[in-house]
């Protein structure tokens, strides 16, 4: 790669660091770089002491001990290799131990006492790893669709373990590629992959709500929510082809048919319906907007490129 040579100061020459070498290393201002001259070239490395994993260390209280899984995801995300966690965590054992085997990936639990424990990665993330993650995210979500479906057609929910099953192994994809970017080990426009991991994961979640509710109020399924789930199915594969394909015209398809489900069938079936039916229409409603919204940083990543 080459860097230009900027001129600070009477005598000094500046070059600046990729920024990727800078985040994957944790560097920052007043770090000492290591620079050794071999005839034409100029070798920058870190010195061996600062080649380590970067560490965060979390107090545990009485206030925050209820929100463990965001305190040990926004870790997991924010790139820390190990992570410690101090205080009341005493009959919290296997509450931890979850959260690290369903989030985060790549991690374990290494060392747990009364008031101690310690998390840590046994495999690091590396480059191209991120479009195998998300080939198997958007393939989770179809066979959630596909179970969820056949229930409805069934009348029964019997799947209801293997949904939240599905659901952990989403999000700690997800996750996973979140700290993917956060870390640099990515190619590509972080802000808007970073917001269709969102959408991705709001789909998923609300899949599972869905199914969830259907399930713990035995809801009589009626023609109208199956036929609406076969057409999210479509709707969806339209949104994975607009993200694969960077397809402009599916895109454009989905947001006209946002009038056609979002403020027309759904809104006019969630208006005559009652009682439990319109909760899950309603459910039904937020997918499509879902998938719809989540076409937005697609098309600014192919808005993007042509400006490239």
């Amino acid at each position: 790669m080459k860097r230009k040579v900027v001129k600070q100061g009477a005598a000094t020459m500046m070059v600046s660091l990729p920024s990727k070498w800078i985040k994957k290393y944790n560097i920052n201002k007043g770090d000492e770089l290591e620079v050794e001259e071999t005839d034409h070239h100029l070798e920058i490395s870190l010195e061996s002491a600062q080649i380590g994993k970067k560490e965060a260390t979390i107090e545990i209280t009485s206030e925050n001990k209820h929100d463990l899984s965001p305190i040990l995801t926004h870790a997991y995300r924010k790139g820390f290799h190990r992570i410690i966690l101090k205080g009341e965590i005493a009959g919290y054992s296997k509450e931890i131990r979850n959260l690290a085997s369903n989030l985060l990936l790549g991690f374990e639990v290494t060392e747990f006492t009364q008031n101690r424990c310690v998390i840590e990665e046994i495999s690091e993330p590396t480059e191209g790893k991120y479009e195998v993650m998300m080939k198997k995210i958007f393939m989770i979500i179809k066979e959630c669709q596909d179970i969820i479906s056949e229930d409805f057609k069934k009348g029964t929910f019997k799947d209801i373990e293997e949904i939240q099953d599905i659901r952990n192994q989403s999000d700690k994809f997800l996750l996973f590629c979140r700290r993917l970017i956060t870390t640099g080990n990515f190619e590509g426009n972080p802000i808007a992959e970073w917001e269709i991991i969102t959408f991705l994961m709001h789909i998923q979640h609300a899949y599972s709500y869905l199914h969830k509710y259907a399930s713990k109020h035995k809801v009589k399924t009626e023609k109208n929510m199956i036929e609406l789930l076969e057409e999210l199915k479509r709707y969806f594969a339209m949104f994975e082809t607009a993200y694969y394909s960077k397809d402009i015209k599916s895109i454009h398809k989905i947001n006209e048919e946002k009038h056609k489900f979002q403020f027309g069938k759904c809104l006019e079936i969630i208006e005559k319906s009652k009682g439990r039916s319109a909760v899950v229409y309603s459910y039904i409603r937020e997918l499509f907007r879902f998938i719809q919204i989540g076409t937005s940083p697609i098309l600014g990543e192919i808005l993007d490129k042509r400006e490239d």
